[in-house]
């Protein structure tokens, strides 16, 4: 009975502290708009990108474009990382758009 009692506690303590791989970006809405972006182009809700077993970490910066006469383009740059492989999106911050994308392997 105590064991049973040590189980049911242990998982109701660590269901407590689940998390998803985009919690960390919670906080930064500049951030979080991004990846909403990147969920929405993958087909996928931003609670199910966040999710996917699949995708190991979501990371997520402020980045920039230059354009060849010096125009600097605020951007954020999103990076699904998966267990053999990662992709990058580029994403403008004035209108959401990802205006470059690829995807790479981790070998």
């Amino acid at each position: 009975m105590k064991a049973l009692i040590f189980c049911a506690t242990l998982f109701a303590a660590s269901s407590s502290f689940a998390f998803t791989t985009c919690d960390k970006w919670a906080n930064n809405a500049r951030l979080t708009k991004a990846i909403y972006t990147v969920a929405a182009h993958e087909d996928y809700t931003f609670e199910e990108l966040c999710t996917l077993p699949k995708i190991l970490d979501v990371e997520a910066q402020p980045s920039h474009i230059v354009e060849r006469d010096g125009t600097v383009i605020p951007h954020v740059r999103v990076q699904l990382h998966m267990e053999y492989s990662s992709c990058l999106y580029m994403v403008r911050d004035s209108d959401q758009v990802i205006t470059s994308s690829r995807c790479y392997s981790g070998w």
